[in-house]
């Protein structure tokens, strides 16, 4: 007689899922902790009761991660390779570390997950859904063509440069010679012109979401055919705007695609045995557009899959060098730091030494464009929550380096929005540097957060969406849990001091015991401190100045 199979109930559920009201696994870590980025917990008693339950029934399949294989030099076991891996994905994700900031207040009103300030935008620009393709010709008068096309070159193409101007020019007179149905051309011109008209306005117009919606049906149509450069720069550029200005999962699908089209094209080697690396052309530069095609494509996946917990796609037997360094652009400034960004794919265990000697050269880096400052400062930042996440305490001489590269990374985004360029570390960035200066918690990290909250402000001024507003509200919420843990602990030394109070001891000071001569000193301790006006309290609270001083 078969039987009904009803829903299946874990016999244990976290202490996070039951607060929480969820469906729990009771794995540990637990699928909902993992998928949300919670913290897992399990209460000593049920820890037990689990324990007497695995005694007492066979064994079923297991629901946590899978192991992750590491290389043969890897001896840890698999239980703490998934821990590794989970703690990994959650300093890599800067809206996984917000969660994990707020946790500390122990509050019901802890921020929610999600990926504030991942652009200004979020989705919120006009969109249009069309049956069919359009040509760019019926989109754009060529005099707006050739305008949005140099917005795009002053604004993007200096930081991502893998698209020729005088040859895209070329394509712009030979398209508006002729009225036809849509060429393969089409979509990068429709790409170009909406990254141009997202750099150039605050607010969408009509046309703008109808050259990415053209464009989208285009690229869509193209999947049955060869990827060709033109289709996966066409790609790439629809890439670049759903990441300033879509949603995440779009994003990140359309960047895996993107990979997997260079991949299939061979262009993620360099052979010079090859006929061609370029299946539609043989100009001499090939080699050189391949690597910023591949180099801008990584760099933009990598991220995005920290970004959101998600698989980045590794691609293997890559031969392809970094691009070389161009007059005027600054896009091998910004992909020489993607090695460092590679080494901290979660799957991969590293040493805090090594995180350690990368920030290290992470911060000596001179970036001079803001979206490239911008850039050095995410990763500085995501390697001090790798480094944070392992309990690695770092000196006050690196602390200090980091706040610098801060308030460069506050500067450089007060400048793009002077620019009006919403590239999607304006906000996100600021954000996250709010959290990490609460995370330092010192003297100097603290003066800082007015600049960082004041840039968030301007931000939200200026583009006034759900997202920014969101980020604001939410860097304000932690800064009030901060400070009520920062009240609380001065509610307790204020008890102490009230308890202890000197002053009300004077009568029995006369038949207090002498100090000896070596330490007469401390008798006049309390007077002199309160009389210093330039006390540094930050180094004298610094556990590196006890160690020091006992050590000397």
């Amino acid at each position: 007689m078969t039987s009904v199979q009803g829903r299946k109930r874990s016999r244990l559920a976290c202490q996070t899922c039951r607060d929480l009201k969820r469906k729990c696994d009771g794995a540990e870590p637990c699928g909902t902790c993992v998928r949300f980025e919670y913290q897992c917990r399990y209460s000593a008693g049920s820890r037990m009761r689990n324990k007497t339950d695995h005694q007492n029934h066979a064994p079923q399949q297991a629901t946590a991660l899978p192991p992750i294989q590491h290389s043969p030099v890897d001896n840890t076991t698999p239980k703490s390779s998934v821990q590794h891996q989970v703690r990994s994905l959650e300093a890599n994700s800067g809206p996984a570390f917000v969660r994990r900031l707020g946790l500390k207040s122990e509050s019901k009103g802890n921020p929610r997950v999600q990926t504030f300030a991942w652009n200004v935008f979020l989705g919120s620009r006009q969109t249009v859904h069309s049956p069919m393709a359009r040509p760019v010709t019926e989109l754009l008068a060529q005099q707006r063509m050739s305008y949005l096309a140099g917005v795009y070159f002053q604004k993007v193409h200096p930081t991502y440069s893998f698209i020729d101007a005088e040859e895209l020019e070329q394509h712009i007179r030979h398209r508006w010679s002729k009225s036809s149905a849509p060429e393969p051309i089409d979509a990068v011109l429709c790409g170009v012109a909406a990254l141009g008209c997202l750099f150039s306005q605050i607010h969408a117009d009509r046309t703008e979401p109808e050259l990415v919606e053209s464009a989208k049906r285009m690229l869509e149509e193209s999947f049955s055919e060869s990827p060709s450069v033109s289709s996966i720069t066409a790609w790439l550029l629809r890439v670049i705007y759903l990441r300033l200005a879509g949603t995440h999962y779009p994003a990140w699908m359309a960047s895996c695609t993107v990979l997997h089209m260079l991949e299939a094209a061979g262009m993620t080697t360099e052979d010079s045995g090859q006929a061609s690396l370029r299946p539609d052309t043989e100009e001499a530069n090939n080699v050189e557009v391949n690597r910023r095609l591949l180099a801008v494509s990584q760099h933009l996946n990598t991220w995005m899959s920290y970004d959101m917990g998600l698989s980045r796609v590794a691609l293997s037997g890559v031969t392809c060098a970094l691009p070389s360094r161009r007059q005027g652009e600054f896009t091998t400034e910004l992909m020489e730091l993607l090695p460092f960004t590679i080494q901290l794919d979660p799957e991969r265990t590293q040493a805090a030494s090594e995180l350690e000697s990368s920030l290290h050269i992470v911060l000596g880096r001179v970036h001079t464009r803001a979206p490239s400052v911008l850039a050095q400062c995410n990763l500085a930042l995501c390697l001090c929550r790798r480094l944070r996440s392992m309990e690695f305490s770092l000196p006050d001489t690196t602390i200090q380096r980091i706040l610098v590269v801060t308030a460069n990374g506050i500067q450089a985004a007060r400048e793009l929005l002077v620019d009006r360029a919403p590239w999607h570390h304006m906000a996100y960035v600021p954000f996250q540097i709010v959290c990490v200066l609460l995370a330092i918690d010192t003297v100097s990290s603290i003066s800082q957060l007015r600049d960082a909250m004041q840039c968030l402000k301007d931000v939200a001024a200026v583009y006034n969406t759900h997202a920014t507003r969101e980020a604001m509200r939410t860097a304000r919420s932690l800064i009030m849990l901060h400070q009520r843990g920062k009240e609380m602990l001065a509610a307790t030394l204020n008890d102490i001091v009230k308890v202890y109070d000197v002053n009300a001891q004077e009568d029995v000071a006369d038949t207090a015991p002498a100090l000896p001569d070596d330490f007469a000193w401390l008798n006049g301790l309390p007077e002199d401190i309160s009389n210093i006006q330039d006390l540094n309290l930050e180094q004298l609270l610094s556990p590196e100045f006890f160690w020091n001083a006992s050590s000397s």
